[in-house]
């Protein structure tokens, strides 16, 4: 201890040694605190700075950059914009519904052909001609707000593809918030592109990789091989997860008040913004790392209230969703989205005791972005897209089968809002399946939990070969869900909408089919 410890208090106890150690300390440690709440502003953004509209640059000028790089926080305005006046009613575009999958269990996605779209641009003064409106739809896919879809992405008769040749392209709409269904654990960090971005699974490469430049821009190779040698990115990625956002920091002072109510978020929300917040530091730093949330729903048990002596042995299975507060678009067999998940059916024996409740045991994934250019609430700066697409998904939607020879029957169905799940935390409750004009007979039981994954996006180019070879390997979620679903059958109705709906009534009526 270099004197500062008298010869006879080296006879005290381990535990005093380590008191007097803990005191000596105490100031450095205490000093290093206080620099660490000096750079937060240098390095963590204040909610005004996250709330700020990044640069903008409007789609006929991110056209005629169509050839050059446009750097990944420059933010193309106009597309939504299009989308939202062609859905218009009159405007003479064409909406047709493709369905994929076996006869009577179908998917459903809402297309519209380019031709359609490219006579309607001309038309409204959206673009000087034919060559400037296939640009502006070039630009529309290359940043992922619509998604090309032809026969030759289909596996379907040829007596389809006759009718729909390969060159005509249709489009659906791509939704910033939009859900995958996954098939198994491994896909909560498979490489994917979900919703406007590409994502790859995180590794200690890429990491390196992302610092790199900075690093040796700044101190050259030595700094940059001491900053490998001490895994600095690693260092790094760890404390701006662990980065407390302005209003938890802010925490213990007066409540924000507004007519007379609390104005506190639900834990459900406040963990979107949390995360929302962490993505903004990353991006500040001109990092690839994002966010993703996973939500995993575990159905338990199912139990019928009419029986008192016990439910009979039957075959069950699910289809579940995760969608937006106040929608009212239905989840059945005619009728469901391409971010559906329908669980495999699974014989429940006859439980024994009074209203025994009866195993399930079925598992759902579901995984989604949080989205770029959004505020720590999750609105979009552009309020054409906060129109078109409002929020992360904040409701499971459940509606439960039972499996029968002929035709399945429907047991009922249920949302379950999703505002008292937290990041790290789950909530398990009886949900009542209400089943039309029977009422309620049946209840199950779910768990649901709710985490946050981090992965890599991958910066957007508008170099064609850049774009192909990032689509092969992170496949679209969406039309990778298509091509699987059409080797069971594919068609287009033969009565598309087509003037008829307005967009009020397109969102009531598209409900939640834009994916």
């Amino acid at each position: 201890f270099d004197g500062s410890i008298s010869e006879g208090s080296l006879e005290i106890d381990e535990e005093e040694v380590i008191g007097v150690a803990c005191r000596m300390v105490r100031p450095l440690l205490n000093w290093v605190r206080s620099k660490e709440i000096d750079i937060i502003d240098e390095i963590a953004p204040l909610m005004c700075d996250v709330d700020r509209t990044p640069s903008v640059l409007s789609l006929s000028s991110a056209v005629e950059e169509l050839d050059e790089s446009i750097e990944h926080t420059c933010f193309i305005t106009g597309g939504d914009s299009l989308i939202r006046r062609m859905i218009q009613a009159g405007s003479g575009v064409e909406f047709r519904t493709l369905r994929v999958g076996e006869a009577g269990n179908s998917v459903i996605v809402v297309l519209f052909g380019r031709s359609d779209a490219v006579k309607w641009m001309i038309s409204n003064g959206a673009a000087r001609d034919q060559a400037d409106a296939e640009k502006k739809l070039k630009m529309m896919e290359l940043m992922r707000i619509i998604e090309p879809i032809t026969s030759a992405d289909l596996s379907i008769p040829k007596s389809y593809a006759a009718t729909h040749p390969a060159t005509e392209s249709r489009y659906r709409f791509v939704d910033p918030w939009e859900v995958e269904a996954l098939e198994s654990k491994a896909g909560e960090t498979a490489n994917a592109a979900l919703g406007r971005a590409r994502y790859q699974t995180m590794s200690v490469g890429q990491i390196a990789g992302s610092c790199e430049k900075i690093v040796r821009s700044t101190g050259g190779l030595h700094l940059l091989g001491l900053w490998s040698t001490l895994k600095g990115g690693i260092t790094l990625t760890k404390a701006l997860c662990s980065a407390h956002p302005p209003w938890e920091r802010d925490a213990g002072g007066d409540l924000l008040m507004k007519g007379g109510f609390l104005l506190e978020s639900s834990p459900y929300e406040n963990s979107i913004r949390q995360h929302l917040y962490g993505n903004s530091l990353f991006r500040r730093l001109n990092l690839p790392q994002r966010f993703l949330a996973l939500l995993q729903v575990e159905l338990l048990d199912l139990k019928n209230v009419t029986s008192p002596s016990g439910s009979s042995s039957l075959t069950a299975y699910a289809l579940l969703r995760l969608k937006r507060q106040g929608s009212s678009a239905p989840l059945n067999h005619k009728a469901r989205s391409l971010d559906s998940a329908c669980t495999q059916p699974r014989k429940i024996s006859k439980s024994s005791g009074l209203n025994a409740p009866a195993s399930w045991g079925s598992l759902v994934r579901f995984r989604f972005p949080l989205p770029e250019f959004v505020n720590c609430e999750g609105k979009s700066f552009d309020a054409d897209r906060e129109s078109l697409f409002r929020g992360a998904p904040t409701c499971l939607q459940l509606t439960a089968y039972e499996k029968k020879f002929m035709s399945d029957a429907e047991l009922g169905g249920a949302d379950i809002n999703l505002e008292s799940l937290g990041s790290g935390g789950q909530i398990e409750e009886w949900v009542p399946l209400r089943a039309g004009k029977d009422g309620i007979t049946w209840f199950a039981r779910i768990r649901i939990s709710l985490r946050f994954e981090l992965m890599c996006m991958e910066l957007s180019t508008n170099d064609g070969e850049e774009v192909k070879f990032k689509n092969d390997r992170c496949p679209s979620v969406g039309l990778k869900k298509i091509q699987y679903l059409s080797r069971l059958g594919a068609h287009e109705d033969v009565k598309g909408v087509k003037n008829s709906i307005s967009t009020p009534d397109l969102a009531g009526y598209f409900g939640q089919y834009l994916y």
